[in-house]
């Protein structure tokens, strides 16, 4: 894909010399730390953005606030919660890579840092997403349907 080829031949996505020992493999992580969490809190803006017009736009249509938590306590419990999921994950991308070294040769753990590097960034903005795509197609199906789940504002 085109569009993942030009992201990926960026300079966060790169390693210009290889990593020597396990701290430039750990430094080299954690120089994208900021970049990763960048990524995914804009991509979790635009996806609670998504989630409030899902839901006052059902709310709307079908009568249910399809998109809400029930409590906006939980909703942020959540948010915070993911932060720190998503990180422990991402931690786990270089202590990965510094197991790796020990079986492998460093080389190809280099390798493989790099590409647990796109895929954790690419599937952390996908799995981000994921609540509002889900939250729409259910708006879209009940909407299909011809759903009401409560009365409809006169």
């Amino acid at each position: 894909m085109p569009f993942f080829r030009s992201l990926y031949n960026r300079p966060a996505f790169k390693r210009d010399e290889p990593t020597v020992g396990a701290s430039q493999v750990v430094l080299w992580w954690e120089s994208r730390r900021l970049f990763f969490n960048l990524a995914v809190f804009l991509t979790g803006m635009f996806t609670c953005g998504l989630l409030i017009v899902c839901a006052f736009w059902s709310e709307q249509m079908v009568g249910e606030a399809i998109g809400l938590p029930d409590g906006p306590l939980l909703g942020l419990f959540a948010i915070f919660l993911y932060g720190i999921l998503a990180n422990v994950f991402y931690t786990s991308g270089w202590i990965c890579e510094l197991f790796l070294r020990r079986i492998v040769a460093p080389e190809k753990a280099s390798a493989f840092g790099i590409l647990a590097f796109r895929a954790g960034v690419t599937f952390s903005v996908a799995l981000t997403l994921s609540p509002a795509l889900v939250r729409w197609a259910a708006f879209a199906i009940a909407l299909a349907h011809g759903q009401t789940h409560g009365p409809l504002p006169e």
